[in-house]
């Protein structure tokens, strides 16, 4: 699905990637692990096309990754990121916004149906969506922002510390929902030991 040839990326004098190339297969799981700064979310953004390497190429699905293709990309793509600034506003409302987006329309009806079962999922009462995001503790932003990204219908998800807000429960149980999906394809940053038995993963460890 993803291949990186030979990539080298820096800021300066500091080498984030050197060289580096790896490939990944449809439907699976990677960890990925590493110090801080050592350049795990960096290569997120490489592989959106929100940065650029110096050298080196990343295709997708066998095309190379350009200005152009990357659209392609971000449409199969949903990225889930630790900031819990995930916007302001009624709950309700803010699902409704994404789903209205032109490239996510298409999934509104089918998306929203779903939205009580992935609330059940991920042990949010439905009572939630009336209120203000600004009301909401650090560990319900989280799990509504994975819920926002599991309404885009996608299949390919990049994950970056994104159970750091949620006790050991839910930890596991965010883990086991994406760990355990044969049809998702997942790049995971996590700092967390747990990972399902039953879990087929690679780790890919940058330092």
């Amino acid at each position: 699905m993803f291949r990186l040839e030979h990539l080298t990326k820096q800021f300066s004098d500091q080498f984030v990637l050197e060289d580096f190339s790896f490939d990944i297969q449809e439907g699976e799981k990677i960890i990925v692990s590493g110090r801080s700064g050592i350049g795990k979310t960096t290569l997120f953004r490489l592989l959106l096309g929100f940065e650029q390497p110096d050298s080196g190429k990343i295709y997708f699905e066998n095309e190379l990754l350009t200005e152009i293709s990357v659209w392609n990309l971000r449409r199969r793509v949903a990225y889930v990121s630790q900031d819990l600034n995930i916007g302001r506003g009624n709950l309700q409302t803010f699902f409704n916004e994404t789903l209205s987006l032109k490239a996510n329309a298409e999934y509104k009806n089918s998306s929203l149906d779903e939205l009580e079962e992935l609330l059940n999922a991920f042990e949010l009462p439905d009572t939630l969506l009336q209120k203000n995001i600004e009301e909401l503790s650090g560990g319900e932003k989280q799990r509504v922002a994975i819920i926002n990204a599991l309404l885009l219908k996608r299949n390919i998800f990049f994950l970056d510390e994104i159970t750091s807000a949620l006790d050991k429960s839910l930890k596991s149980k965010v883990l086991d929902y994406f760990l355990l999906n044969p049809t998702f394809t997942v790049l995971s940053i996590s700092h967390d030991n747990y990972l399902p038995a039953e879990a087929i993963t690679r780790t890919l460890k940058l330092d």
